[in-house]
């Protein structure tokens, strides 16, 4: 193949680059990005102009400083090469291949210009950065996706940010609607909220049917950032700066200047009350893969180690209950893991795992709780590898009383590899509650809000929605009594309003979603890719004169993970009988 030497003039250096011979096309930033999500010129070695707008690495970005005047086309471009004598705000020229850019096996590809050359025309000019929000581009509300022909950023999140790809960005006055996780990502909407469909009371915004909140976009920190962006729900920032790209099915701009934080307190304020005669109470809570050692990394199939005791999880989890639920009569837990963690073994029984989270409830203040639990045949009940996670129950023998003969799981076909509820009836003055303890099959794997395949694929909803059935059946299958309180509680695994949640709500028996008490905004139990929402639920089916009611404790979704003690918000319901 025959090639050519250009010479590139960087500060007083010649950089001699060999390029095959092809045409090369002059087109602006705009043609080669095209107005949907593939450039029409992939593969074509093209000239371009622009200012330059952010150096990252051997990387530098690209701007046309006039645009076309079409929102739907991104007037920006990554170029793939050191940036050597470049500085923000030079004129360059710079030819090279264009490229639909995969890093990691990605469901969507990002457009740059690769093998490139470039030459500097002049300097100090910058360009401020685009604005997203109410000063320069506002993002849609309601809509992720329309199609991958689509190009109408007023009305596709899709759209909007594939428009702005490998642009150099500025966000005014954003509030975190999604807490910093462990990959060092949080979410924000603009303008403190203003103009975002959705927000809701404790600073996030929810995701409800038809608002799948596009106006939230992931902020990405280096792992160097990441001490000082532990941000919870609700925190405020002057502004944020960064480039938009994408990664592993959302968009995101990385970080490249914050300025302004401004933390939110968050003061837990208590949801229980001293007991009552006529009242019961049942907790639900998900407490994140709980154990009672730290484990042997050559044991451990995933090498995730962790010391849920040496970082005062059990005591934390203790407080919650005692302090801050008010020590209900039941606590139904979920992801409680056997007595040796995540380790490959023969161990099953969670005995030790219960002993120690009671113990530390009694060094809390609260009552000694008597453990149920029926351990799971091993490696059967999904989640952490090694784990054998189950649903189990924690009671207060001096307030009611189990009825021994109860104990059982719903063991349908529904459940393989995956939890099997725990039913228990209990009598409290006089009349029967019994507790239906779920943990439906798991999220994840489910496809990424912008990934290849929309809608987003959830795998396991056929599963849930036949463990839904399963449950439904059972209950069913009672014999009648009319001063008996049927209570399923747990983690569903699904929004109040997907079928799991209908089919026990909408047919008979019905039972009622204590959730939808409140409004469609606050049901919230889980904050997930900036999205506040409900995987948590109560459901009552309730006998003659009685009533009931349910409230969520925000003290874990509206955490960094740096700092919660689970992925979920604990309910508490309270029954009351005439």
């Amino acid at each position: 193949m025959k090639h050519r030497l250009i010479c590139i003039l960087t500060t007083g250096l010649f950089i001699a680059v060999p390029a095959d011979v092809h045409a090369a096309e002059k087109l602006t930033i705009s043609q080669i990005q095209g107005s949907t999500h593939l450039s029409p010129h992939a593969r074509s070695t093209v000239i371009i102009e622009g200012v330059v707008t952010y150096i990252f690495g051997n990387n530098f970005i690209v701007r046309n400083e006039a645009g076309d005047g079409n929102d739907a086309t991104s007037d920006s471009i990554i170029v793939r090469r050191k940036a050597t004598g470049l500085t923000v705000g030079d004129r360059v020229r710079v030819e090279g291949v264009v490229r639909e850019f995969n890093e990691n096996d990605e469901p969507r590809t990002t457009t740059d210009i690769n093998d490139a050359v470039f030459e500097r025309l002049s300097s100090g000019a910058p360009l401020p950065p685009v604005v997203i929000g109410a000063a320069g581009r506002l993002p849609p509300t309601d809509i992720l996706f329309i199609s991958e022909d689509s190009a109408d950023p007023q009305n596709s999140g899709a759209d909007f940010y594939e428009s702005l790809e490998g642009t150099y960005v500025r966000i005014d006055n954003p509030v975190v609607v999604g807490p910093t996780n462990d990959f060092g990502e949080f979410w924000v909407v603009a303008d403190g909220g203003a103009g975002a469909s959705g927000m809701n009371s404790l600073g996030g915004i929810t995701s409800t049917p038809g608002d799948s909140n596009p106006e939230r976009i992931q902020i990405q920190v280096t792992d160097a950032q990441k001490p000082q962006f532990q941000h919870a729900l609700g925190d405020t920032l002057a502004s944020i700066e960064g480039y938009v790209t994408y990664d592993r099915g959302l968009y995101e701009i990385r970080l490249a200047n914050a300025a302004g934080a401004n933390p939110k307190v968050w003061e837990p304020v208590s949801i229980g009350a001293a007991p009552e005669d006529n009242v019961v109470t049942i907790a639900g809570y998900n407490v994140e893969n709980l154990d009672p050692i730290v484990e042997a990394v050559d044991k451990t199939p995933i090498n995730d180690p962790d010391d849920d005791v040496g970082v005062g999880k059990f005591s934390s989890i203790a407080e919650h209950v005692v302090k801050l639920l008010g020590s209900p009569d039941i606590v139904a837990l979920q992801e409680m893991q056997d007595n040796d963690g995540g380790q490959f073994g023969d161990v099953v029984a969670a005995d030790q795992t219960l002993k120690l989270l009671i113990d530390a409830i009694v060094a809390a203040g609260g009552p000694a709780y008597q453990p149920l639990s029926i351990d799971p045949l091993d490696d059967t009940s999904g989640g952490q590898p090694g784990g054998n996670i189950r649903v189990a129950y924690l009671y207060n023998s001096a307030r009611l009383t189990l009825d021994a003969s109860t104990p059982k799981q719903i063991d349908a076909p529904a459940f393989g590899r995956s939890r099997l509820p725990l039913v228990a009836s209990f009598r409290f003055r006089g009349s029967e509650v019994t507790v239906i303890n779920v943990h439906l099959s798991s999220k994840s794997g489910s496809g990424g809000a912008y990934g290849a395949i929309q809608p987003p694929i959830d795998p396991a909803e056929p599963a849930r929605i036949a463990q839904a059935l399963a449950v439904r059946d059972f209950v069913r299958s009672l014999p009648a009594d009319s001063n008996r309180a049927v209570v399923v509680l747990g983690d569903f695994n699904a929004f109040w309003y997907e079928t799991p949640l209908l089919l026990l709500t909408g047919s008979e028996p019905q039972f009622k979603n204590l959730a939808l008490n409140e409004p469609p905004s606050e049901r919230i139990s889980y904050v997930f890719d900036g999205n506040s929402q409900s995987l948590d639920h109560a459901l009552t089916l309730l006998g003659s004169g009685q009533s009931a009611t349910m409230k969520t404790l925000h003290v874990n979704s509206v955490q960094p993970d740096s700092r919660k003690v689970s992925d979920h918000d604990p309910k508490l319901v309270k029954i009351t009988f005439r």
